[in-house]
């Protein structure tokens, strides 16, 4: 038996969730994983326990189907606002070109313009004015608006870029890199922990080697591999061989992958490369990269560590290949 709508406090109607089923679209239990895993919603509950739905919860779990249907990723787009929902909506039925005049900002509402630039000048900006919030909001849509090689090439890394040149040359304060630093290490592990893999998807272990503590390299590469269906296992950087090997064996990982961007001395480098490889199985796959890793690439030839920032050999590896 279907329970009829209830009326909270303020009058706004409560709808159980047959109802919330029927309306949206989604089945009874889609809606109770959205919410339990992913925070879509947080209906309240009756006096008997039961969730009850507001109007305002059905638009939302409407415009969320509407998305996951369209392609996207429900743990991506589950707690964007309900502002931003509607904007990606909108964009998926009747894309638009939002022009801006050279040299200047766009508005926050034209964020949902596709094209890359738009949300790397406004992440720019929004670190100039140190306004963390709309970094990290800028980034998450570009995250649901770009595909994932796009969001990285065009997005990411010439942000992560931009920021050093602009601190290196004293253009930017130390305060303000900090602020875009952090903000974009939340961002890649978000990208990371929220990547719809499959259970038994093959492992990919990422880390910076004893020595170098810049690990946005090796971030960028385990949010490159979960797109390409890898489960990635960040373990964060200046990490001695043994720890990653060790790591590498308690998860069965098919690859590691290691980056140092930074000169941290050539002979130590190699000797902690070539020692991981020494420690690691004979079918674990090793690959360097990073600027330092392709200045020192003579002195990694023949010993079984791969040099390249090209992860799209991932699937090959996948494949046995």
């Amino acid at each position: 038996m279907v329970m009829p709508m209830d009326e909270d406090t303020e009058g706004r109607f409560r709808h159980p969730i047959g109802v919330a089923s029927r309306r949206t679209g989604l089945s009874a239990s889609v809606l109770r994983a959205w919410e339990r895993r992913y925070g879509a919603v947080e209906p309240t509950r009756s006096k008997g326990g039961q969730r009850l739905y507001s109007d305002s919860d059905l638009q939302r779990l409407s415009l969320l189907k509407r998305l996951v249907d369209e392609g996207r990723s429900i743990s991506q787009v589950a707690n964007l606002p309900q502002e931003d929902l509607q904007e990606l909506a909108e964009l998926q039925a009747a894309p638009t070109e939002v022009s801006a005049t050279p040299g200047t900002v766009p508005a926050t509402s034209e964020l949902s313009d596709p094209d890359p630039d738009t949300f790397l000048t406004r992440a720019l900006e929004a670190t100039q004015e140190m306004n963390q919030e709309l970094l990290h909001r800028t980034l998450t849509r570009a995250a649901v608006v770009l595909r994932p090689d796009i969001l990285i090439g065009r997005v990411v890394v010439p942000f992560l870029t931009r920021i050093g040149e602009l601190w290196e040359t004293g253009r930017m304060g130390a305060a303000q890199e900090h602020l875009a630093s952090g903000v974009v290490r939340r961002f890649l592990e978000w990208l990371i922990g929220t990547a719809e893999v499959e259970p038994d998807a093959p492992v990919l272990l990422t880390a910076t080697p004893r020595g170098h503590r810049h690990e946005f390299g090796a971030l960028i590469a385990g949010a490159r591999a979960t797109e390409l269906g890898w489960k990635a296992i960040c373990l964060g950087p200046d990490l001695p061989a043994d720890e990653i090997a060790s790591a590498a064996r308690t998860t069965g990982a098919r690859a590691v992958a290691v980056s140092a961007i930074h000169d941290g001395g050539e002979r130590a480098l190699v000797h902690e490369l070539t020692r991981l490889r020494t420690l690691l199985p004979d079918e674990v796959r090793l690959l360097a990269g990073g600027r330092f890793v392709h200045q020192i690439r003579h002195r990694l030839d023949g010993v079984g560590i791969e040099v390249t920032d090209d992860l799209s050999i991932l699937p090959k590896i996948s494949r046995g290949a």
